[in-house]
């Protein structure tokens, strides 16, 4: 008689703010540890630039390139941001005065980065997220997850659709690891510190 063994618990983490990413990591460092498969889904392409890495057990996917690709992100970072630096950094050494302001256009873009196009983009960003997501969510194969959370409210409309397609998936805001306390631990995690340099080359591109 063949023995089957049971299928390995998957859990999927939808994560659009870097503000959430402590959160994710200590969930997932525990409930690894316990047998259980933890994917993370990032939007990690707009306000990820000191984010802390993400916990190395769990799989993370990331929608970021999909969301730089956005007409108004790539036509803001173009005009305001790559393209004068790329200018200014031709003519650095060539022509006088081309290193100050190559200084003073960090200096000026980053302003307006946090002056105004936050405050126009973070109000709407859920939004134009969201059915990024939407159109990838087959590539996450939710038919083999058991429970899907919404670390950060941002998710939370991405949350609402998943519900729809997914009507019997448990979609939650809870991001509770002691569900799990009665499980033994399987295989230790080995030390680790998250830190702020974002490896984007270990996320799998959606």
């Amino acid at each position: 008689m063949t023995i089957t063994q049971p299928l390995q618990e998957r859990v999927v983490l939808l994560l659009f703010r870097n503000s959430g990413v402590k959160r994710a990591n200590t969930y997932t460092a525990y409930v690894t540890e316990r047998g259980v498969q933890v994917d993370i889904l990032v939007a990690d392409g707009q306000g990820w630039r000191n984010a802390l890495k993400l916990h190395p057990g769990a799989r993370v996917y990331s929608i970021g390139r999909a969301e730089n690709r956005l007409p108004l992100i790539w036509l803001y970072t173009t005009i305001i941001e790559r393209g004068p630096a790329a200018v200014l950094r031709r003519l650095d050494g060539r022509v006088p005065g081309a290193h100050f302001a190559r200084r003073a256009h960090r200096k000026i873009a980053g302003k307006l980065r946090k002056h105004v196009f936050w405050r126009i983009y973070r109000p709407l960003r859920h939004q134009a997220v969201r059915p990024l997501a939407v159109r990838r969510l087959d590539r996450l194969d939710l038919d083999g997850v058991s429970r899907v959370i919404c670390v950060d409210e941002s998710t939370i409309p991405l949350g609402w659709s998943i519900v729809k397609r997914y009507p019997d998936l448990e979609v939650t805001r809870k991001v509770d690891r002691h569900r799990y306390d009665d499980r033994p631990v399987l295989a230790p995690n080995p030390p680790w510190s998250g830190d702020r340099a974002l490896d984007r080359e270990a996320y799998a591109t959606l």
